[in-house]
């Protein structure tokens, strides 16, 4: 005999959330200026930071909700707790927990900003408004505009239209739900709900439902009632309820290990242990799903030999636990061999060799994910598991499962730390690759390059030759500006092997031509397929007065004459490297005399966006070398950056951007 049982809590609804950013409206051009630079810098690591964020504020959360819920004492208690923790929590100004009647209407229980009219008058239809549509589906839902969406007003009365509501589920039985509006942040400010709200709110409503039932099972051992709901259970005898206290017990060292100890094979191995001894079961496994293998593997055990553990491999939908991994579905078997294999007429001496009888198997579940599977197998005493050994079980399962998710969460915010930390890494490595001012007899050189990352793929270099050994140092430098297709640490990497290639290569040889050929076979050799990088090498003679380059696939450098109001730009002279094997690269030159102000770019600058969708441009580059050409080479690069992210405020520049500015006095 096999008994499918429905998952006892519902899956979250798709959920609607209006994003709304505020117009900054800067009032002065300083603030315009400090707003985008900071917001630049911030990009750097807002990807691994949001992540850190979220998971931190989560976990952080989970343990204070299962902190303010594990030590109610009766039910009044468990309601001002809950109450808590939807006020400092969820910093839900408004809110109200709804409970059903007998008679399937909801009431409110407990509620804060809310009149007293409102709440003793309050009388919903399952499927009448918002919570009475949650009840009835059992469902959660996150509006951006609760008015908007669903066409209800408040008439005014509430700040804020942002609304989180989610149904109290237990063993497929909605008990209520649980109303918030209006976040309030400590310093006074009503901000819309998210997704992470919504997730902690989920949680709280889970584990309201258990302690819920903790205690109605305590008082009912006790001899009391909890007047609160029906009773579903009204006949199950006193041995049963007795063995769900117990069961609640262990529920309650599997949170306290959970918020106290933090050590996940601690918790799993008391909670298979607790759940064999509680149902009086002679072995047991708490088996948890790789997805990156695609398989459960045994985690923690009791009674099972180790050879036996190491050898367990089990794929979706393969045997029991497969099955119930795959359909979510908790699985009773009083006849567990012939299940295993398929029906009751298999002969399969395999089948047979399946050394249970009586087995229990129930899903790791939580936010419409199977965690993994607790499987629970025969009696001590020889009887068939039942159902109320199936409600242990789930309800053991339910909380195990939390913590789970709880040590995902920590495992994912260490790890989001420590690639915060190394992407930092890499920055600070990649910041030192940017050359100090350089100034000397005749020349000013100044360079900068922020990664729209932590790291980025741009490249900047100057310095004098080796030629210049002996003679004056303001003679001959070496100019080099690159760029790595793609963003981040990929192309950070990629930008590296450039610089060291190109910088070994100039002590070797002195024709361009051949070095940008070799570079060219260095990366392409290296690298994968599609990924390159444009690079424009120059040496500049400031004695002769003339810049001669190899430019493979860069942006044009330009070089502005003020006294003649001329615009010079270089050309591409081949392929931007790695792109194929064995290229030639010709030279150019130009002509760069006293007074000259050479500029060369990335793509970053001229790419850059607004939020009309227009594009920064190499005319607006142009125009402001020409408008800044009187100061000098560091105020100058810094002035430009300046203007390019004014000009894409309040968007963020979504490429790194990178120059170097050459002024020949």
């Amino acid at each position: 005999m096999t008994t499918a049982v429905p998952d006892p809590r519902n899956q979250q609804a798709p959920a609607i959330s209006q994003n709304r950013r505020a117009d900054p409206c800067p009032t002065t051009q300083q603030n315009s200026r400090q707003q985008a630079r900071k917001k630049r810098a911030d990009l750097g690591t807002d990807a691994c930071s949001r992540l850190s964020a979220e998971t931190n504020a989560i976990l952080r959360d989970l343990e204070r909700v299962t902190s303010f819920l594990a030590d109610a004492r009766d039910a009044q208690d468990a309601l001002e707790r809950i109450g808590q923790v939807l006020s400092q929590v969820l910093q839900a100004s408004r809110w109200s927990i709804m409970l059903k009647t007998e008679l399937d209407v909801m009431r409110i229980v407990r509620a804060k900003g809310l009149s007293r009219s409102i709440i003793d008058q309050t009388q919903l239809q399952l499927g009448e408004s918002v919570a009475g549509l949650v009840a009835q589906l059992g469902k959660a839902a996150l509006f951006g505009d609760v008015e908007y969406e669903i066409g209800m007003t408040s008439g005014g009365r509430y700040i804020s239209s942002s609304a989180i509501c989610v149904p109290v589920i237990l063993r497929g039985d909605v008990l209520g739900v649980i109303n918030l509006s209006e976040k309030q942040l400590a310093d006074g400010r009503i901000v819309d709900f998210n997704q992470t709200d919504l997730s902690i709110a989920l949680l709280t409503a889970n584990q309201a439902a258990l302690m819920m039932e903790m205690l109605h099972v305590i008082e009912v051992v006790r001899g009391h009632s909890m007047q609160m709901a029906a009773d579903p259970r009204a006949t199950i005898s006193r041995g049963d309820l007795i063995a769900q206290a117990s069961a609640f017990d262990l529920l309650s060292r599997v949170t306290n290990l959970m918020t106290l100890s933090g050590n996940l094979d601690e918790v799993l191995t008391t909670a298979i242990n607790g759940a064999c001894a509680l149902l009086g079961a002679t072995r047991g496994s708490l088996m948890l799903y790789d997805q990156e293998l695609e398989e459960l593997r045994i985690h923690a055990h009791t009674n099972i030999p180790s050879h036996i553990v190491k050898q367990v491999h089990i794929k979706p939908g393969q045997g029991i636990a497969g099955r119930v991994l795959q359909t979510g579905e908790a699985l009773l078997l009083s006849n567990a061999p012939r299940t295993r294999l398929g029906g009751e007429n298999n002969t399969d001496p395999q089948a047979m060799c399946y050394n249970n009888h009586s087995a229990l198997s129930v899903p790791l579940k939580i936010r419409d994910q199977v965690l993994g599977v607790i499987n629970i197998n025969d009696r001590s005493d020889q009887d068939d598991f039942s159902a109320n050994d199936l409600y242990i079980a789930r309800v053991i399962a339910n909380q195990t499962a939390v913590a789970i998710l709880a040590a995902n969460l920590l495992k994912e915010s260490v790890e989001a730390a420590e690639t915060r930390r190394l992407l930092n890494l890499a920055h600070d490595i990649q910041a030192h690759f940017v050359p100090e001012v350089l100034q000397a007899q005749g020349v000013q050189i100044a360079g900068l390059s922020d990664p729209c990352a932590s790291a980025g793929g741009d490249y900047i270099d100057y310095f004098p030759t080796c030629s210049n050994a002996g003679q004056d140092s303001a003679a001959i430098y070496c100019l080099a500006c690159g760029d790595v297709s793609g963003h981040g640490v990929g192309s950070a990497l990629i930008m590296a092997m450039g610089r060291a290639f190109l910088r070994a290569l100039l002590k070797q040889e002195s024709d361009l031509t051949l070095i940008m050929h070799r570079m060219n076979n260095l990366i392409e050799a290296d690298t994968p397929a599609g990924q390159f990088m444009t690079l424009f090498v120059g040496i500049l003679d400031c004695g002769k007065g003339q810049l001669t380059y190899a430019s493979a696939g860069h942006d044009p450098a330009l070089c502005y004459h003020p006294e003649t109001d001329q615009m010079v730009e270089t050309e591409s002279t081949g392929l931007p490297l790695g792109m194929f094997k064995d290229q030639t690269y010709q030279l150019g030159s130009i002509n760069i005399g006293p007074g000259a102000v050479l500029v060369l770019s990335t793509d970053g600058i001229p790419e850059a966006v607004n939020s009309a969708g227009l594009a920064y441009g190499r005319s607006r580059l142009k125009q402001d070398i020409r408008e800044l050409a009187q100061h000098p080479a560091e105020p100058l690069a810094r002035n430009i950056r300046q203007r390019v992210l004014e000009f894409a405020f309040p968007e963020v520049v979504h490429d790194d951007l990178s120059l170097i500015v050459i002024k020949l006095d």
